[in-house]
């Protein structure tokens, strides 16, 4: 049954690929060499093969993209087959044991389905989503849900519907994982707007996710995350407390000190626990004080909900060829459910000490954005109260919104990390260029200060454009990007106490990488897609998790 599944699915694809007709697309989201706005001609063929990161692990990829549109509908397909270092076909997006299963193998092998696009009447998104900003950025900016792509897919929906209520209204938002969302556990956003006036629109943000601990990657579902679930593929096993390779459910002697288990957490009967009580003697020892680690259970500690509800306007002063300027304004405050844990209660959930109800607000105003010939910038002024963080959504937010400390168990989610609980006051830039069509850069700066340490962050990216590549031999495309959060408030590389990090020195809120491709021969091109992210060992050192693909792609 499943070989024919595969086999189905295959030639459904190929099927679609016979059907599709020549159209043209086009772009008006402003993301000048991205993927909205390569206003192709007719239906695209691509596959690839090569080696990729999943989870940690290296298994090689095959796949194969057809995008095919029809007139403002456009699909993009993606069918892949996973092989492990065994040379075995894995099951990884090949699962047809349940209805729930089958519905997200098949969404799965969909990378988009699309109509329209940003800034028309009616646009909408489902699959692959990425650089959603509501409003001007200050609760949700440059949102991705690709950044583990191609080990983690989500299937996200994105929408815009503009002159509704007699032209003046509009709503925009985005539901991040339709899985998750399934479980109770994804990062929902709605913005609805008004234009009274032909310059001037108000908006009103909204942007909950659900459940935060749903960043936690737990494969088997059975509640305890993959880094801390010594069996992660066996919902009906997850803990090894020694190590030994048995599960403390089929192990008498959890902490491998030689004596049999009799205490509350060994699972035994209360029967058979006095029975090997009364055995005991200096031929017979139990053990009735074991050492175990209490990891994060979702299923003990439940959902935790964050949100944060925004109000911005902006009035478009000028607009001529030579000048374009906004005078703009933002303010969001969080909402927060109160969780705070006593020590004994967080040990024994496996949550972080320290959890509590994240308060605060944010403003940004006046801003003003002026574009000028190649130039497109903005220029604001910040303040926060208490908790309160800008662009608390953003491009990192998938793993961010949760972080597991593997050598305790216990996770922690977004909100309760932030604790500055101050007032801050400062400024934000943000510079995007277009030099002559040759290449794109952007980079924003924030620096703001108060009685503590300043908060700052500095994001840049770089890619050059279709024009530029034609005069370089081979080089099919090329980009970069860098991301530090919390610059001089982490720890250093080594996790030193009471040290700070530096300003380029990477952290567990740094993110960089890049994407580089070069043709080998005619419609055939090798790319390579680097990310890498950071996260503490257990040891308190940082640790870079490397995840790439190298493929070899071919277009037809």
């Amino acid at each position: 049954m499943r070989a024919f599944s595969y086999v189905l699915i295959l030639v459904v694809s190929s099927t679609s690929l016979l059907l599709a007709q020549d159209t043209t697309t086009g772009s008006k989201d402003g993301s000048r060499y991205g993927e909205e706005a390569r206003q192709k001609m007719g239906p695209q063929y691509s596959a690839s093969m090569g080696s990729v990161t999943v989870q940690d692990r290296q298994l090689y990829r095959l796949s194969l993209r057809p995008e095919i549109p029809f007139g403002k509908l456009a699909v993009a397909f993606d069918i892949e087959l996973f092989i492990g270092e065994d040379g075995d076909f894995q099951s990884r997006g090949w699962s047809f044991d349940t209805a729930a299963e089958t519905f997200d193998t098949f969404l799965r092998k969909i990378y988009y389905v699309r109509y329209g696009r940003p800034g028309d009447p009616v646009f909408v998104r489902v699959g692959a989503l990425d650089r959603v900003t509501l409003g001007y950025g200050l609760i949700m900016d440059r949102y991705r849900n690709t950044l583990q792509y191609p080990g983690v897919k989500n299937t996200g929906v994105r929408f815009q519907l503009e002159g509704l209520g007699g032209g003046s209204f509009g709503v925009e938002g985005l539901v991040s994982n339709l899985q998750d969302l399934e479980e109770g556990g994804a990062l929902v956003g709605l913005r609805v707007f008004n234009r009274p006036m032909p310059r001037l629109e108000v908006g009103l943000t909204y942007v909950v996710d659900l459940d935060q601990y749903a960043g936690l990657l737990d494969r088997d579902g059975d509640g305890f995350p993959d880094d801390v679930d010594a069996f992660p593929e066996d919902e009906d096993l997850a803990l090894d407390n020694d190590g030994d390779g048995v599960s403390d459910d089929f192990d008498a002697d959890d902490d491998n000190d030689g004596v049999i288990d009799i205490d509350s957490g060994s699972g035994l009967p209360p029967d058979v626990i006095d029975g090997l009580a009364a055995l005991e003697g200096d031929a017979f020892r139990v053990d009735r004080d074991v050492r175990r680690r209490t990891p994060f259970d979702k299923n003990r500690v439940g959902s935790d909900p964050f949100g944060i509800l925004g109000l911005d306007a902006g009035y478009n002063v000028l607009d001529d060829d030579r000048l374009n300027l906004t005078i703009y304004g933002q303010m969001a405050v969080m909402i927060d459910d109160d969780d705070e844990l006593s020590p004994a209660s967080a040990d024994s959930q496996g949550v972080a000490p320290g959890n509590r109800k994240a308060e605060g607000f944010g403003v940004m105003a006046p801003g003003l954005w002026a574009k000028v010939g190649p130039f497109d910038g903005r220029l604001e002024y910040r303040f926060f109260q208490d908790d309160f963080e800008a662009g608390y959504f953003d491009n990192l937010y998938d793993v961010d919104r949760a972080r597991l400390d593997v050598a305790t168990g216990r996770a922690q989610p977004k909100d309760a990390s932030l604790g500055r609980g101050e007032s801050l006051n400062g400024v934000y830039g943000r510079l995007v260029t277009d030099l002559f069509g040759l290449a794109r850069g952007a980079a924003d700066y924030q620096h703001m200060v108060g009685a503590d340490e300043p908060l700052r962050q500095l994001h840049a990216e770089a890619d050059l454009s279709p024009q530029l590549l034609t005069m370089v031999p081979r080089l099919k495309r090329a980009s970069a990007y860098y991301q530090k959060n919390n610059i001089g408030n982490r720890l250093d590389v080594d996790g030193t106490p009471d040290s700070e990090d530096g300003f380029f020195e990477s952290t567990e809120d740094t993110f960089y990488g890049y994407d580089v491709g070069f043709e080998m021969a005619g419609g055939v091109a090798v790319v390579w897609d680097t990310r890498f992210l950071f996260v503490r060992a257990a040891d308190g050192r940082l640790d870079r998790r490397k995840v790439m693909s190298i493929e070899t792609v071919f277009s037809f």
